[in-house]
């Protein structure tokens, strides 16, 4: 019995380092995965799912679910009138895509809650306002239906009414999608902190894909 005993203390012995070094590779983000979003209908839990849409771009190209290809992606929701919370957020967003520039798998998404004032040509010098690579961040307008459809049922966004008006409406948030277009996560755009973790989990969600294609 005491051979036996002295062989299992010998193997968990020099099985150490490599548990070890399997558990200093899985924590170098701080966790495993990142969650899958959801929704309980009728006791079953659904992931929140982008449905597809057709949209126009700053440069008046179609831009479709289809458009983004084989990328993650993060979306948010604004106005170009919007006096202070958006020229924030997209600040904040401006400064994701600087962290990420080199990471091609990335598209960002900026939709306008009010398409009737917010026109191809109106986002266009938005865009330029905040010198966007036209490749890696789109800035999307179209149907108000379509629009509202994504923000209310796809992304399920917190949505909130703007001040002194009801025609349109507006969120402070940012999700973040995969490839398999489910939200993977939600952060407060007037938060930097909370947009430092939104670079952190885009770049984690790129490393995951990377690793499964070496498997």
């Amino acid at each position: 019995m005491k051979r036996s005993t002295g062989k299992i203390i010998l193997v968990i012995v020099l099985a150490l380092p490599v548990m070890l070094a399997v558990l200093l590779k899985k924590s170098k983000f701080g966790y495993n995965e990142l969650p899958i979003y959801t929704s309980d209908e009728m006791g079953t839990e659904v992931p929140y799912t982008i449905d597809s849409f057709l949209l126009t771009d700053q440069n008046n190209q179609p831009f479709s679910r289809d458009s983004i290809g084989d990328k993650i992606f993060i979306s948010n929701f604004f106005f170009t009138s919007c006096p202070d919370v958006c020229p924030t957020i997209n600040g904040h967003i401006k400064i994701a895509t600087q962290k990420l520039e080199n990471s091609t798998d990335i598209l960002f998404l900026s939709h306008t809650v009010d398409p009737y004032n917010d026109s191809v040509s109106v986002l266009k010098n938005y865009a330029e306002m905040f010198e966007v690579n036209d490749n890696q961040w789109k800035f999307l307008t179209g149907k108000k239906s379509t629009i509202y459809h994504l923000a209310r049922d796809s992304y399920k966004a917190v949505i909130q009414e703007v001040p002194d008006t009801n025609s349109f409406i507006h969120s402070e948030k940012i999700m973040l999608i995969d490839k398999q277009f489910r939200v993977r996560g939600i952060y407060n755009g007037m938060n930097f902190d909370e947009i430092m973790d939104l670079i952190k989990d885009a770049r984690f969600l790129l490393k995951t894909y990377a690793d499964q294609r070496k498997k």
